[in-house]
């Protein structure tokens, strides 16, 4: 069951509250003001901490909109809140969820870094994280697609994370919160609303323990991984400011060469292992550019040089 003393005690694990800013990201739907309910409770109990609100208007349903704009506006009024409104503007070729997330992230971390706040709240609840985990599982992915969503990543907590819909739903019932229903919620057209109906005939109670144990697991194992890719990325590489050096003999002294390949590239633009190892097994001068060219790998004498070609 959520409430305010449960969020409390394990947002008191992972950040220290005082003199704090955090701004709460709030749409207007129940589970964003829900946790502008439980902030606004917190901080009456810690006074220097101060919150603000954010709220992304993206038009795509100009009355409710408007409501959802009205409603928040009040709410912030009436507990002398600041309110933060950003509108936007959608391109015509581009996915409408893909798009409005990447805008929202953007101003988001822009208003963090402008107005020096520690933290984003975000209302993410344990059904988005089981929804998040089988369209990866759907899509393909490693571990680090099926941990869940994260309570906290960076300056990014996610207070509700461990409480399912209805938990949420019920809490908002009885503590008179009013909010809106996002009607693309139950469009089809969207993966995740259709992942959203199948799985609504399955999850019951039990469903949600084991999934929330699951997802720690998973969460555990993989910071372990990348504890041990950090060990071993010192073994094989030496950075410089502007280059990194890979060793190829050390590289080839170590199991699950492909593993390791994706893990350390990858995130530089090159996606496709099999280039990786034609370059190592090639004569010197040998190079490949990453997917956005940002990025040049060249082979020279026992080594890989990372170089980056230009600011991303």
């Amino acid at each position: 069951m959520l409430n305010l003393k449960k969020v409390l005690t394990k947002l008191n694990k992972q950040i220290n509250f005082k003199n704090k800013k955090i701004y709460i990201a709030v749409s207007g739907g129940v589970d964003s003001m829900v946790l502008l309910n439980i902030f606004i409770k917190i901080r009456l109990k810690i006074i220097s901490l101060r919150i603000e609100v954010l709220h992304c208007n993206f038009n795509l349903r100009v009355i409710d909109s408007k409501k959802e704009e009205e409603l928040i506006k009040k709410i912030c009024k009436r507990n002398k809140i600041v309110y933060h409104m950003k509108k936007f503007s959608f391109p015509s070729n581009q996915s409408i969820q893909l798009i409005a997330r990447k805008l929202r992230f953007f101003w988001f971390k822009k208003m963090l870094k402008t107005n020096c706040f520690n933290y984003i709240a975000l209302g993410h609840n344990l059904n988005d994280s089981i929804e998040t985990f089988f369209i990866n599982i759907k899509r393909g992915t490693s571990l680090k697609g099926i941990k869940g969503i994260i309570y906290k990543k960076k300056y990014l907590i996610r207070p509700l994370i461990d409480f399912s819909r209805s938990d949420i739903l019920k809490y908002a019932k009885k503590n008179h919160i009013s909010w809106m229903e996002d009607k693309s919620n139950k469009s089809q057209k969207y993966l995740r609303n259709k992942i959203r109906k199948d799985l609504s005939n399955v999850l019951d109670k039990n469903f949600y323990e084991g999934f929330k144990k699951t997802f720690i697991f998973f969460q555990e194992e993989n910071l372990l991984i990348k504890n041990h890719l950090k060990i071993i990325e010192q073994y094989i590489c030496k950075k410089t400011k502007n280059q990194i050096f890979f060793f190829i003999n050390k590289i080839l002294n170590l199991n699950f060469i492909k593993f390791y390949l994706h893990k350390y590239f990858s995130k530089y633009g090159f996606l496709n292992i099999k280039d990786i190892i034609k370059i190592i097994i090639s004569k010197n001068g040998k190079k490949i550019f990453s997917k956005d060219l940002n990025y040049v790998l060249l082979k020279k004498q026992n080594k890989l040089i990372l170089i980056k070609e230009r600011n991303e």
